[in-house]
Formats: structure tokens, C-alpha cells, sequence
């Protein structure tokens, strides 16, 4: 089995992932990823609300000025609040403009990390089930997961109803945050993962529960409360 792609992590990382990876033989271990920050750089949730705001496509918020402002406010008192703001911010849209909207923005996506691409498709080939569990809106990243080789089944992310071919503001439980992503896991994959990668506070649950945790940061984000957490318990690190 080619292990090669490994040699692109740090030393800890690259340790852990080995022992992760004899762990698995002859089953079929987990693995899931957070996405934002942590398969690629930046946040495509993010910047596809931006996008959908600038071009006034959300009917729920027509002519309002502050909704980003809003949203701001509402991730600083709770990062569920926040990201469920955003996706009830969809509302009145029909989902099959949505998906191809997404579709628009993950192709022209710059920000995403041949390590990480790599990394994914390797545990694959060793057997594990590979699953993206994102806070950003489901629509946005199952447009991305085919980069990495996983299929859009194996993507959870904030969701809402669809009534009629359009979403409606009833956003779905588990919101995929902070505990709920672990909620999410269980209820819909059915088992805690072998392995977990994530780069923030909102992925500390799902790190939490998988047997291997792994941290994602960035160089010149040092500071970040996740990499202090994994300095503390000795969680391998990879900075990019």
C-alpha cells in the first residue's frame, strides 16, 4: 500500500497517522474530516453567503444591509445560532438554483489543500470510510467533497427542509456544530470515529470522541484555543 503521502504531515502527524493506519487493518474504520480550515483553507460557507448577499438571491432578506453584520453578531453569541442564521437566510430559494450556485463557487474554489486531498484519498485506499461533517450548509460542501473523493452521501452539514423545491427556514437536527456534530455521527453514520480531523472549538467534540484526534492550524495563527487544547493533551498538530 502506497503510504507516501504522509511525508507531507509533521513528524507527530505522521506517527499518528501510521498508527492509525495499522489500527484499521482488516475492518472498516471512520474517518471524518471537518471541512472549512481543515480540508481546505478559509471558509466556502462563508464566502458563499457573501456571494448570494451581494447578488440580493436570498428573497428572506431582499434590500436588507445588515444581515452580514447579523450574522456576525449571532456567531459571537453561539456558532450554532450563527451558522443556522445563515442557512435560514436561504429560505424561499429553490434548491435547484442552490446547487448549481455551489456548484459555480466549488469549481472556481482556490483554497484547497493537495496535502489534505491526498490525505483523505489515502485513508481510502487503506479501507477507512471517509465522511466530511462541515457547519457549513450541506449544499455548499457536497459540491466540494468530489475533490477529495468522497461522494456527497458521505457529506453532513447544515440542513434545512425542502418543501415543494424550495428550502424553508425549518433548519434540521442535529445542527452540525459543536456537540452536534457528534449527535449528527451517531445518528446518521452509527458509530464514533477511529479518526478526526478539525481545526477549531466547533470540532473539539467530534475530536473528543474518535479513538485518534488530529489538529489542524495555521502558521501564522499560533494563538488558536484548538492548538493550545492539543499542546496540552498531546494531539499530533500540522500547521499550514
Amino acid at each position: 500500500m502506497d503510504t507516501s503521502w504522509i511525508a507531507a504531515f509533521s513528524p507527530g502527524f505522521r506517527k499518528a497517522l501510521r498508527s492509525a493506519l495499522v489500527d484499521a487493518r482488516g475492518r472498516r474504520a471512520l474517518a471524518c474530516f471537518d471541512a472549512d480550515q481543515t480540508l481546505w483553507a478559509e471558509d466556502i460557507g462563508e464566502a458563499l453567503f457573501r456571494w448570494l448577499l451581494a447578488g440580493d438571491l436570498l428573497p428572506r432578506v431582499a434590500g436588507r444591509t445588515d444581515v452580514w453584520e447579523d450574522y456576525e453578531a449571532r456567531c459571537a453569541q453561539s456558532l450554532v445560532e450563527g451558522y443556522s442564521y445563515a442557512v435560514e437566510c436561504m429560505s424561499g430559494v429553490a434548491e435547484a438554483d442552490l446547487t448549481k450556485w455551489c456548484r459555480q463557487m466549488a469549481a472556481a474554489w482556490p483554497n484547497h489543500r493537495p496535502a489534505m486531498i491526498k490525505l483523505a484519498n489515502g485513508l481510502a485506499a487503506a479501507g477507512f470510510e471517509v465522511w466530511i461533517v462541515s457547519a457549513s450548509n450541506r449544499w455548499i460542501v457536497q459540491a466540494s467533497a468530489h475533490v477529495y473523493g468522497i461522494p456527497p452521501e458521505r457529506v453532513l452539514g447544515i440542513d434545512a427542509e425542502v418543501r415543494d423545491a424550495v428550502l424553508t427556514d425549518y433548519v434540521l437536527k442535529p445542527v452540525t456544530c459543536v456537540a452536534g456534530k457528534v449527535e449528527a455521527i451517531r445518528d446518521r453514520i452509527g458509530r464514533m470515529p477511529d479518526v478526526a480531523f478539525g481545526d477549531s472549538l466547533g470540532d473539539l467534540p467530534m475530536l473528543e470522541a474518535s479513538a485518534r484526534p488530529f489538529v489542524i492550524g495555521r502558521r501564522d495563527r499560533r494563538t488558536a484555543k484548538l492548538l493550545g487544547i492539543a499542546a496540552e493533551r498531546e494531539w499530533p498538530v500540522h500547521l499550514f
